[in-house]
């Protein structure tokens, strides 16, 4: 019997694509292995040099040697704009204008009276006082002065103490001597007192107190303490610088009253005295001593 030999098998590449291509997978299987090794002793020199700096006590950044990767694009976010923008045809619809705001209007606040002190000389006492002459009297210009002294002597008063009641508060208004006693009456005055200037004769000065049976103390008393504070004489023909005379406004009115002629407004050198400062403080001084007499008593 014939004994059959094995053969062994060779590899063989007789055909020359086929040894190309053995040629190019070799070359492929040399360069990865390459690659694997270079990328290996790449990362194996950053670490040994990072072991190094930590025992070194260095600070070393360690730069991966991976390919940089593209930052991401941020997605565009649509602008307000773009979203309100309305497509093309669609109506805008109209802004609506805001109603307009109202300012309230200030209401006037009345201005507190200021607190009179209970210790004062005049406190809890109500004074009347009467500018004599109106809008309807020849006499304008002491019309206008027998009202600003008004005024200055009723501040004065006030700050003693008193209240005040004013017949009249300007130089048009017309009243009648039945209606400035209604005012006093109606306001429950303790005292009154008349102002007016004479007009006679320029050669004559002085002063006098007009006043009716019942208030002549009052009179003595006035025209005393005026002329003692301002130094000027009682008017000649006058008894004692007073004269007994009828008037409606210290018979109606309800308290004491009496009418202070202040000095002769057509005299010239009196007139300027009424009307400088110093001596109308002296007039105002000379009127509150004769009243607070006449209160206290």
């Amino acid at each position: 019997m014939k004994r059959i030999k094995k053969r062994r098998k060779h590899f063989r590449i007789s055909n020359p694509l086929g040894f190309s291509l053995f040629c190019a997978m070799c070359v492929l299987a040399v360069g990865l292995v390459v690659g694997v090794i270079c990328l290996a002793v790449g990362y194996g020199q950053d670490a040994i040099a990072f072991i190094k700096a930590q025992l070194n006590g260095t600070p070393v950044s360690v730069q991966a040697t991976l390919p940089p990767t593209a930052a991401p694009t941020d997605t565009p976010v649509p602008t307000e704009s773009a979203i309100e923008t309305p497509d093309i045809g669609t109506p805008v619809p109209a802004t609506p204008t805001p109603p307009p705001i109202e300012t309230p209007e200030p209401v006037e606040t009345p201005a507190a009276e200021p607190t009179k002190d209970p210790n004062a000389p005049l406190y809890g006492f109500t004074i009347g006082l009467d500018p004599t002459r109106d809008g309807d009297s020849k006499y304008q210009d002491e019309c206008a002065y027998n009202l600003e002294f008004a005024k200055q002597l009723k501040q004065y008063l006030e700050s003693k103490g008193a209240t005040v009641i004013l017949t009249r508060e300007d130089n048009e208004i017309e009243i009648g001597n039945s209606a400035r006693a209604k005012i006093f009456k109606k306001a429950n005055c303790d005292i009154a007192l008349r102002l007016m200037c004479n007009h006679i004769s320029s050669k004559y000065t002085g002063s006098y107190v007009q006043y009716l049976k019942k208030n002549k103390n009052y009179a003595k008393a006035l025209i005393k303490a005026y002329t003692e504070a301002t130094g000027i004489k009682k008017q000649a023909g006058k008894s004692g610088g007073i004269e007994n005379k009828s008037d409606t406004v210290a018979s109606e009115c309800g308290c004491p009253c009496v009418l202070l002629v202040m000095g002769n407004w057509d005299n010239k050198t009196e007139r300027s005295n009424l009307q400088d400062d110093a001596f109308r403080d002296r007039m105002i001084k000379g009127i509150y001593e004769a009243l607070l007499g006449r209160l206290k008593k």
